[in-house]
């Protein structure tokens, strides 16, 4: 079995924002939906402690890690580049994306997969600032828990699929109370799930679980743009429109809820990102 273990730069919470260095981990390896049972179970012990990986950090050093992971430390200038203003939009946000793709496994009829896919959430993105989070968007964790409980507890469609539409709509109010910057959020999840993704391909073996959290990501990022589409079409429809096709051509580099036999290149996906990052900049 292998153990899932959390990134450092999970714990980048706001006071950390103006930190210019990150620490970074080593990934936790293969093994994604075929470990389920392992990865679950040390989701629920990690997420259980009280310290380590739930508290936040002290002062990162000034250098990021030299053995550390370029798509976890890619992933991480997303939060120490973004306006503390905007890092608790961007931290549901986020957290959303574990979400999303937990909807799409379920949908799929990988009903276990998609509970670990939320406990994986929960730990790397909740739980490493719980406290903040607990006493700013306090029904948050509760919901995502509700979505958990109904399928371990192995209630049937309609219940869960109920307790998932809950969970978006106590988050869809959560990102509302945020008042997030929507281009610094949109943004930060592009910089996000292209940091993840970096971390897809090997030579030796490709990573699955790294793939659903990167297309997780990919997914937050689109709904993000959706959702203020309108707003940012009134100040360049040009330049709005080309991000919408940027941001469908991105989420269409991700063709299934699990990895393929031959998933698309690192530089691939990279490119499409930066692309939509490109036009999303010219949006003022």
């Amino acid at each position: 079995m292998i153990e899932f273990k959390p990134r450092m730069w999970t714990l980048m919470g706001v006071s950390a924002m103006a930190l210019v260095g990150v620490a970074a981990c080593q990934p936790g390896g293969e093994g994604g939906t075929a470990a389920a049972d392992g990865e679950k179970a040390a989701a629920s012990s990690k997420a259980g402690e009280g310290e380590g990986e739930g508290a936040k950090p002290a002062p990162a050093p000034a250098a990021a890690s030299a053995g550390g992971e370029s798509g976890e430390a890619g992933a991480a200038n997303a939060y120490s580049n973004v306006d503390a203003a905007s890092w608790l939009g961007l931290r549901v946000t986020h957290l959303s994306g574990f979400l999303l793709i937990a909807q799409k496994s379920f949908a799929a009829g990988q009903v276990d997969e998609a509970s670990i896919l939320i406990s994986q959430g929960l730990l790397e993105v909740y739980q490493p600032d719980a406290a903040e989070l607990d006493s700013k968007v306090k029904d948050l964790k509760p919901a995502y828990d509700a979505v958990v409980a109904a399928i371990d507890g192995k209630k049937n469609k309609a219940e869960i699929e109920a307790t998932f539409a809950k969970a978006f709509k106590v988050t869809q109010s959560a990102q509302t109370s945020a008042a997030a910057s929507d281009s610094d959020v949109i943004k930060g999840m592009l910089g996000i799930a292209s940091g993840l993704y970096s971390g897809v391909v090997h030579p030796d073996g490709n990573d699955p679980t790294e793939y659903q959290h990167s297309y997780g990501a990919v997914l937050a990022a689109d709904q993000a743009f959706k959702a203020a589409q309108s707003k940012l079409a009134g100040k360049d429809e040009k330049r709005t429109a080309q991000l919408a096709k940027d941001i469908a051509a991105l989420v269409a580099l991700f063709p299934s809820v699990t990895i393929p036999d031959a998933p698309a290149a690192t530089a691939t996906v990279t490119a499409a990102a930066s692309r939509a990052e490109l036009a999303l900049s010219g949006i003022r």
